[in-house]
């Protein structure tokens, strides 16, 4: 038996979308805090329930309101704790109110300002000479940072603020490469083990080579001074700028016998790659960077199907595919190799004969790929389904437009998997009878799904909600479809402490 019924319900009533003003109101004076922060997280609040909200009076819970952006400064309760910064995160802040966060005592209040990528350009340019480090290194990260400032802030005795103004985004070219070369000048003081302390450290290297790797993962970084990291153990930092595509050539080829196998893939992706260097990657003894081969936009076609022979693909559109020619695609759309069909299958632009000719293939792969397409028809799906049976269910459950027969016909089917039924249950088009046969599931999952849909009959939501599973009752109880005078009798039974018909507390 459910501890709570009543709770399981009212849960599931905060989240229905078809909640009515009363109800809401309702289950506010329910007093029950999950229950409240379900209704807080609701889309689209209206003034007057954030209004009821604010009125339970609770400190956390108002804090998740303000925090939220739902309520109006003017409507911050006087005596919140935290009113200032709470505004300011949830973007409801004036001007004024800013200043006031951005001069309280606690510095981590004041580094939450310093890090809020709305902040003003004149609090971030205060909090950039703050007292402590902390903050002013948030300050320093943050976009809105007034470009006069980066030059100072990169002279800055702690390496933990030049390692902020390095992964700023609208640091200076200039100012990066100074920083890549050797952590800037001066040398840092101070780096994150010791920047809140008197004393410091007797060696500041770690902290200098994070400023360095910092401004070797810039963007703007120029690529010249990335010569120094070609080898780096930190492969992070390596495939950040192994994409760029502004790269010399000595060091694509430098960083495509990198010992990481990320760094290399990145390389076997890159379109800057020579042909030449993407014919030995397509033989590397990792399959991670052969398959990238086949993700880069310039692979040369028949270079693309020797990988495609070979290795297993992800199912997703080829960047080579989607730029071929009609002569190349239909070369590829007859290939032998069932996997170079998928490719050409996946294609956003298709011409209609071939997505017939995918229609009639007999490669499972290939069907799963076609059925996932917008745009079949009814009678193409049913032929896919014919040919190809439960391999092609999960592509063909997924389309928005899947007809409601189709899906029972695969509900109906004992073949069919957890995830499909899950599909099913959840699509639009799924027919009242069809949703009987999900709820009959053993993955609760799939039930849960079933008792949410707005077809399912009145009476069958009648049933879960005073029924002895939680996770239904619950999700019968969230579905709109769930009749008025039901919902009226079950927040109505709630405020008496009397739990929906036909199920009683534990132990009572």
């Amino acid at each position: 038996m459910r501890e709570d019924p009543v709770r399981d319900v009212l849960l599931g009533l905060a989240e229905n979308p078809a909640l009515t003003a009363g109800l809401f109101a309702r289950l506010v004076a329910s007093g029950d805090e999950d229950v409240l922060y379900v209704l807080a997280g609701r889309e689209r609040l209206t003034t007057s329930q954030v209004g009821t909200l604010l009125a339970v009076g609770d400190t956390s819970l108002t804090r998740y309101l303000v925090r939220s952006g739902l309520v109006p400064w003017a409507d911050v309760p006087e005596g919140h704790p935290g009113r200032a910064l709470n505004a300011v995160l949830g973007g409801v802040a004036p001007p004024a109110v800013w200043w006031e966060a951005a001069g309280d005592p606690d510095p981590g209040v004041r580094q939450e300002v310093a890090y809020e990528p709305d902040a003003p350009a004149d609090v971030v340019a205060a909090l950039a000479r703050d007292v402590d480090p902390g903050v002013v290194a948030d300050a320093a990260g943050n976009p809105c940072l007034p470009p006069e400032l980066f030059p100072e802030l990169a002279r800055h005795p702690s390496t933990v603020v030049r390692e902020a103004v390095a992964a700023n985004a609208n640091a200076p070219a200039a100012l990066l490469s100074a920083l890549l070369a050797d952590g800037g000048h001066p040398a840092p003081t101070r780096c994150g083990a010791c920047h809140r302390r008197d004393e410091a450290c007797p060696d500041h290297t770690p902290g200098v080579r994070r400023v360095r790797l910092a401004a070797a993962a810039h963007p703007a970084v120029p690529p010249g001074g990335l010569a120094a990291f070609l080898d780096a153990p930190e492969v992070g930092t390596v495939t950040a700028f192994a994409a760029r595509t502004d790269l010399p050539t000595c060091f694509v080829d430098r960083l495509a016998e990198h010992p990481a196998a990320d760094v290399r893939a990145v390389i076997a992706s890159n379109p800057v790659a020579p042909e030449p260097l993407l014919r030995a990657l397509a033989a590397d003894p990792d399959p991670e960077v052969r398959r990238a081969v086949a993700e880069n936009p310039a692979v040369p076609l028949d270079l693309l199907v020797t990988v495609a022979t070979h290795e297993r693909l992800p199912p997703e559109p080829a960047p080579r595919v989607e730029s071929a020619t009609q002569d190349e695609l239909r070369a590829l759309a007859t290939s032998p190799v069932a996997q170079v069909r998928a490719l050409v299958a996946d294609r956003a632009e298709l011409p209609g004969d071939l997505v017939e000719l995918f229609v009639a293939d007999r490669d499972s792969g290939v069907a799963r790929r076609i059925a996932a397409r917008p745009g079949l028809t009814p009678e193409q799906l049913d032929a896919l389904l014919e040919r190809h049976g439960p391999a092609v269910f999960g592509a063909v459950a997924g389309r928005p437009g899947c007809p409601a027969a189709l899906l029972h016909r695969m509900a109906a089917d004992p073949a069919t998997g957890r995830r499909v039924r899950g599909e099913i249950a959840r699509h639009p088009a799924t027919r009242p009878e069809t949703l009987l046969l999900c709820l009959a599931a053993e993955d609760v999952e799939v039930r849960r799904h079933a008792a949410a849909h707005p077809a399912l009959p009145a009476p069958v939501l009648r049933s879960l909600v005073e029924g002895p599973d939680e996770t239904l009752a619950r999700a019968a109880a969230q579905n709109p479809a769930l009749p008025r005078n039901l919902m009226e009798r079950i927040t109505g039974q709630a405020a008496a402490g009397v739990p929906p018909s036909g199920v009683t507390r534990s132990g009572r």
